[in-house]
Formats: structure tokens, sequence, C-alpha cells
């Protein structure tokens, strides 16, 4: 659905669109650092999210520093190339996993602290959670069972409702019924 509407902002209004996956990645996936960029992101393509087994706080601390870094050094870094230049920036996911899915980074941190950094993350002008009943959704993947997609999507639809009254900018859940398997 981001590719399409990628297609569409650049063929129909003639935009200069640039797509980036959860965050800024100026720094690499951290399975990067012992098996190589190469490496890391086959093996992070091929395996389905929320595998990791960390249970660590320690160990949540440090990764979620290093992937927050990435935002706070990487939004200056996406700015000085993307947005300067007149481009539109459309994140697949954003911040909003560290919140609402520690589990997908393999942080488990609950949502409080990764809530209360947020406020020292750039806002995007526009926010948008599509959703489907789980039925809909493991017709077009079975990366999670229903129960995890019903628990996901009430935790990213609370969220969405506390930010839309917190944080300038938009925030908007749509029910996503119409798209094909």
């Amino acid at each position: 659905i981001l590719g399409d509407l990628k297609e569409v902002l650049k063929n129909k209004y003639r935009k200069k669109v640039v797509m980036l996956r959860h965050r800024p990645s100026i720094l690499p996936i951290l399975s990067a650092w012992t098996q190589g960029k190469e490496n890391a992101e086959a093996k992070a393509a091929a395996t389905l999210p929320r595998q990791g087994k960390n249970h660590s706080k320690l160990s949540s601390i440090i990764r979620f520093a290093y992937y927050y870094t990435d935002y706070l050094l990487g939004q200056w870094v996406v700015w000085a190339k993307y947005l300067l230049r007149g481009y539109l920036v459309l994140y697949d996911r954003y911040y909003f996993d560290f919140i609402a899915d520690g589990r997908r980074s393999n942080i488990a941190l609950g949502e409080a602290i990764p809530k209360w950094l947020y406020r020292f993350v750039w806002k995007p002008d526009l926010n948008i959670f599509l959703y489907a009943h789980p039925v809909h959704i493991r017709k077009r993947k079975q990366e999670l069972s229903a129960e995890a997609i019903s628990e996901l999507t009430h935790r990213y639809l609370k969220l969405f409702e506390a930010f839309s009254q917190q944080h300038a900018g938009m925030y908007l859940p749509i029910e996503n019924m119409n798209r094909q398997a």
C-alpha cells in the first residue's frame, strides 16, 4: 500500500518521494556489527518478526538506546538529505513500533520509556495506521496469530488516540478493508 501511495504521489502529483523502513537507518541493524551488513540484512529479511528471544532489561535498554540514537541523529540526516530538497518522506512503521511493539525489535522495555522519549523525535505531519480484522490480515500475511494481531491493533489504536490529543500532527487510524489479499 505504501509503495502504491509512493507511485501516486510521484506520478500523478509529480512529487519527489523517498520511502524509508521504520527508522532513518543511518546506523545499521545491530547484528550487522557481528555478522556483516549483507548477512545481517539477509537474515533479518528471512526471519519472521517478533521471533527474538531477548528478555533482558539491560540488553533492551542498550538495543533501544542504539536505535533511538538512529532517530535522533537520523532525523537531521533525513531533513538535510530529503526534506530540504523538497522530497516527501514516507516511513513504513516509524517510531511507533518501539512504543506499541518493542518485541518486533527484540526490545523488552514496555511502552513507558519509548513513549516518553517520543517527545524528542520529530513528528511526521501525517501518521496513518491501517488496520483490519485479523482474518483479513491473515489472508495477506501469516506472520502473526489472530490474537497477536488483535492485541497489536488495540495498542496502536490506543496510541494514536493518545497522540492525536497530545502532539501536533495528525494521527489517523483507517480501517483497511478494500485491499485484495
